[in-house]
C-alpha cells in the first residue's frame, strides 16, 4: 500500500503539477463568469445590442448590417463617406437616414434646374410639380421617421412598425414620380413624341430609393436582434409569463385600446359634436367644404369634424398636410356627394386627376361619397387618393379606371362600396378593407377589368392589402351578358413584391378562373404574395387558377392572422383608436 501511496503524494507536491491546478481552476472561473454575463444578456435585450456594440469592431458591425440590405455597395461607401465613425447599430441607421436627407436636398436643385431649361407641356409641368410635392414629402416622413427611432431607442421593448410604415411611404413618393412620367411617356409614344424625362428621373431617383431600402432592411436587422433576444428571455419565464407576450388583447381589439375606447369602437351609430357645418343653402358655417378646411385649426392632434350636409359638392379637394385630425361626416352615402371629373386625358396626372386627396395625417371620414364622374374612355380618373393614416367608415368611392388611390401610410375602410374597371384599388398603402362592397363596372369595349393593383417594392416593406369578409360582384351596369364577353382578374401585380389578399370573402362568378393576371413590365411572378383564404361563392373556385410561384390558393390560420386589422395595422399608439369606427380582427 505504501508503495501505491507515496507516488501519489510526491505528484501531488511537485511544483508543476500545482501550476495546472491553479491554471485549471482559472479556466473554470473565466467559464463561470462568463456563463453569468451571457445568461444576464440574454435576459436584458438592450443590453445586449449596447454592449455587443461596444465590444464588436466598428468594421465588423457594419460588414454584419450592410450584407444584409439589398445595395451593400452603396450602404459601405454611404458609411465610409460619413465624417463620424458609425459604431453601433443606432449609428448606422441614423447616418444612412441623414444621408439620404442630404442627398434629396442635393437632388431637388439639380431636378429644377434640368426642367428649368426644358420645354414641356401642361401636362409634363404638372407632373414635375408632383415630384417636387412628393420629394418634400419624403423628406417630412424621413424626418419624423428619425423621430420615431429616437422614440423607439427610450424604450424597454421599442415596436418599428411605425418607423417601418414611414420609410415605405417615403419609398414610394420616388417611384410615384417615376410613374407620372411614365404615364406620359406612353401616351407619347402614340404621338410619336420621346423627350427621356422618365430617364433622366429614374437616374436621378434610383440612388434615393436604394438608400431608403436599405434603412428598411437595417431596422429588419435590429428587429433581428431584439426577437433572437426576446426568444431567449422567454426561456427564463414560466408558461404564465410566456403566455402573456402573445395572447393579446379580449374582443378581437388591439391590446392597446382601453374598455371605454373598445365599446366606443363598437357603436355603430356614432354621434360627435360638430365644430364646422357646410350646407349648401345657407343653413351651415360654411357654403363650401374647401372653406371649412381652411378654418381648420393647423397641426392639431384634437379631432375636428366638418359636417357636410346633403348635397352634391362640385369641389376638388385636398387636405393638406398641416390640417392633421380632421373628420368629416356626411348625411349618408347616397345623400352627401363629393363630385369631380378630372382625368389623365384632360391635362391631370394621376397622382392630380382625384376629387378627394388625404394628406394630413388621422384623416376620417364616414356616410359619404366621393366620385369621378369622368367617363371610362378618359382612362385614369381618381375618386380619392390617400397620402395619410386614415380610416373610412360607410364610405362609397366611384370612378372607373383607378377609383381609390391607397397610396402610402396605413389605412382602413369599412362596410365601403368601391366601384370601377382597371386597377381600380391601387397603390402601396398597408390598406385593411373589412366588409366592404367591391362592385365592378362595365369597362371600354376591348378593356379587361382590374381590381386590385398592389405596388409593394421592396421585401422589407410593411404594405399590402387586405380584403377581409368582402364582397366582390358585378355592378348594376354590367350584366351578364356584357360580363360574358369581358375578363375580370381579381387583380395584376404592379411591383415586384406586390402584395394582396383575400379571406372569407364572397366572390361573384364575374371572375376569370385564372383569378389573376400577370403584369410583365412591372413584376415578378416569383416574389409576390397573392394569397386567397377560405373565399366561397362562384368565383372562388381555385382549381384553375394561376400557377405563379408567389401564388397561394390556401394558407394557414397564422399566416391569415398577419393581414387582419389587429396584426397588419396595429402599434402601440395607433391612430385607430380615436375613429370611433367598429374594429375586428378575426381571421
Amino acid at each position: 500500500m505504501e508503495e501505491t501511496t507515496n507516488p501519489i503524494t510526491i505528484i501531488n507536491n511537485s511544483p508543476k503539477k500545482n501550476q495546472n491546478k491553479t491554471t485549471f481552476i482559472f479556466l473554470c472561473l473565466i467559464i463561470f463568469f462568463f456563463t453569468i454575463i451571457t445568461t444576464f444578456l440574454l435576459t436584458n435585450p438592450i443590453s445586449t445590442i449596447q454592449i455587443t456594440n461596444i465590444i464588436s469592431s466598428p468594421n465588423i458591425i457594419i460588414k454584419t448590417t450592410c450584407s444584409s440590405t439589398l445595395y451593400p455597395s452603396l450602404c459601405f461607401s454611404t458609411l465610409s463617406s460619413t465624417h463620424s465613425q458609425a459604431t453601433t447599430l443606432r449609428d448606422i441607421f441614423e447616418a444612412t437616414i441623414n444621408h439620404t436627407i442630404d442627398l434629396i436636398s442635393k437632388t431637388k436643385p439639380q431636378i429644377i434646374n434640368y426642367f428649368g431649361h426644358q420645354m414641356v407641356s401642361f401636362q409634363e409641368k404638372a407632373a414635375f410639380n408632383d415630384c417636387l410635392d412628393l420629394l418634400d414629402q419624403t423628406l417630412y416622413e424621413l424626418g419624423q421617421a428619425m423621430d420615431e427611432f429616437h422614440n423607439s431607442i427610450v424604450l424597454s421593448s421599442p415596436h418599428y412598425g411605425n418607423l417601418k410604415t414611414l420609410l415605405s411611404a417615403a419609398m414610394t413618393n420616388e417611384n410615384t414620380c417615376i410613374d407620372g412620367f411614365f404615364d406620359l411617356e406612353e401616351m407619347a409614344k402614340k404621338l410619336n413624341q420621346k423627350k427621356g424625362f422618365r430617364i433622366y428621373l429614374e437616374m436621378k431617383l434610383k440612388p434615393i430609393i436604394q438608400m431608403i431600402s436599405n434603412s428598411l432592411a437595417i431596422i429588419k436587422h435590429i428587429e433581428e436582434h431584439k426577437k433572437q433576444n426576446e426568444e431567449n428571455q422567454s426561456l427564463f419565464l414560466d408558461e404564465d409569463q410566456q403566455f402573456s407576450l402573445v395572447r393579446g388583447s379580449k374582443n378581437g381589439f388591439p391590446p392597446w385600446m382601453s374598455k371605454r375606447e373598445r365599446r366606443l369602437m363598437g357603436r355603430r351609430n356614432f354621434r360627435v359634436r360638430a365644430n364646422a357645418v357646410v350646407a349648401m343653402d345657407g343653413s351651415g358655417d360654411y357654403r363650401t367644404i374647401e372653406e371649412a378646411i381652411k378654418m381648420a385649426p393647423n397641426m392639431s392632434m384634437s379631432r375636428y369634424v366638418i359636417k357636410i350636409k346633403a348635397g352634391i359638392y362640385h369641389e376638388n379637394l385636398e387636405i393638406p398636410r398641416n390640417k392633421m385630425s380632421i373628420m368629416f361626416f356626411g348625411d349618408g352615402i347616397n345623400s352627401t356627394l363629393i363630385s369631380g371629373n378630372r382625368s389623365i386625358l384632360d391635362g391631370f396626372s394621376t397622382f392630380a386627376s382625384a376629387t378627394l386627396t388625404v394628406i394630413g395625417d388621422r384623416f376620417l371620414a364616414r356616410d359619404l361619397t366621393v366620385e369621378n364622374t369622368a367617363s371610362p374612355e378618359k382612362y385614369q380618373s381618381v375618386a380619392i387618393r390617400v397620402t395619410s393614416n386614415s380610416a373610412f367608415y360607410r364610405c362609397n368611392f366611384t370612378s372607373n379606371q383607378d377609383t381609390l388611390y391607397a397610396h402610402s401610410l396605413r389605412q382602413f375602410y369599412r362596410e365601403c362600396v368601391i366601384q370601377g374597371t382597371i386597377d381600380f384599388i391601387f397603390g402601396n398603402a398597408a390598406a385593411i378593407f373589412h366588409n366592404c362592397r367591391i362592385l365592378v363596372r362595365k369597362p371600354i369595349p376591348g378593356q379587361s377589368n382590374m381590381i386590385t393593383a398592389q405596388s409593394r417594392e421592396d421585401p422589407n416593406q410593411n404594405t399590402g392589402f387586405s380584403l377581409h369578409n368582402c364582397t366582390v360582384e358585378a355592378a348594376p351596369n354590367f350584366s351578364r351578358l356584357d360580363r360574358r364577353r369581358t375578363f375580370t382578374f381579381l387583380g395584376r401585380p404592379w411591383r415586384n413584391y406586390s402584395r394582396t389578399v383575400i379571406m372569407k370573402s364572397y366572390l361573384g362568378d364575374l371572375i376569370h378562373p385564372l383569378g389573376w393576371s400577370q403584369w410583365d413590365a412591372y413584376s415578378n411572378l416569383d416574389t409576390i404574395e397573392y394569397i386567397e383564404y377560405m373565399n366561397f361563392g362562384p368565383g372562388a373556385d381555385t382549381r384553375y387558377r394561376v400557377r405563379w410561384r408567389g401564388f397561394k390558393k390556401n394558407c394557414t390560420e397564422d399566416i391569415a392572422k398577419r393581414f387582419t386589422t389587429g396584426a397588419f395595422l396595429h402599434v402601440p399608439d395607433d391612430w385607430l383608436h380615436s375613429t370611433g369606427f367598429p374594429l375586428f380582427h378575426d381571421p
